[in-house]
């Protein structure tokens, strides 16, 4: 427990951050690093907690995506059940659960906003900054809603990718604008107007473009 305290005070942190219990996240921060699935037993000795508070608790990180529930059959086949839990690692299952759940409120909100936008135009109110803020608002959720659409289209080594090579093609561009060049070859040039051969015949012959 003493190892992994930093990862159940960020867990914590994280779940009061959401709004959520803060056994939510203690449960949470103790699944991590487990290499096998922890049972009610152990967490309950681990936390102190009920089993009846934990299974609350876990049935909630479960029903965001963050927990899996393994059941694993005690006696007589099919006739007593024993449930241990496990985080859910794998980017592939939680990239749907977490959108999905980033989508909701921010559709709750344009919902919202389109409703005061329709409100606004029935009514006799002629705030100019108002309408203005409306359509500000509107706008920077489509492009929240739309940015999370675009997410999901791709996995996230896809985006990684995507992103990284947007970023190397910027940096080369800001490293092109910085790059002084010749007046009248073009070549790169360390300093001045001219590269050294330009500069070079320009003083001999007294005659070359400026």
């Amino acid at each position: 427990m003493e190892l992994k305290r930093p990862l159940i005070e960020a867990c914590i942190k994280s779940a009061q951050m959401a709004g959520w219990r803060d056994a939510m996240g203690l449960l949470r921060g103790i699944l991590f690093l487990e290499s096998e699935p922890v049972s009610l037993d152990a967490l309950a000795e681990k936390t102190g907690y009920s089993k009846t508070t934990i299974r609350s608790n876990m049935n909630c990180l479960e029903n965001i995506g963050i927990v899996r529930r393994v059941v694993v059959p005690l006696g007589k086949p099919h006739r007593y059940k024993h449930y241990r839990y496990s985080l859910v690692n794998d980017a592939e299952a939680m990239r749907p659960v977490i959108l999905s759940a980033a989508n909701e409120g921010i559709h709750l909100i344009l919902q919202a906003l389109q409703q005061v936008e329709k409100n606004l135009k029935g009514s006799n109110v002629k705030d100019a900054e108002l309408k203005a803020s409306l359509v500000k608002a509107v706008q920077f959720y489509e492009e929240i809603s739309r940015i999370l659409d675009l997410i999901g289209e791709y996995s996230p080594k896809e985006l990684i990718a995507i992103f990284e090579s947007k970023k190397k093609c910027n940096s080369r561009k800001s490293n092109d604008s910085h790059v002084n060049k010749c007046k009248a070859c073009g070549k790169q040039t360390l300093n001045g107007p001219f590269c050294s051969r330009c500069q070079d015949m320009r003083d001999e012959l007294r005659c070359w473009p400026k």
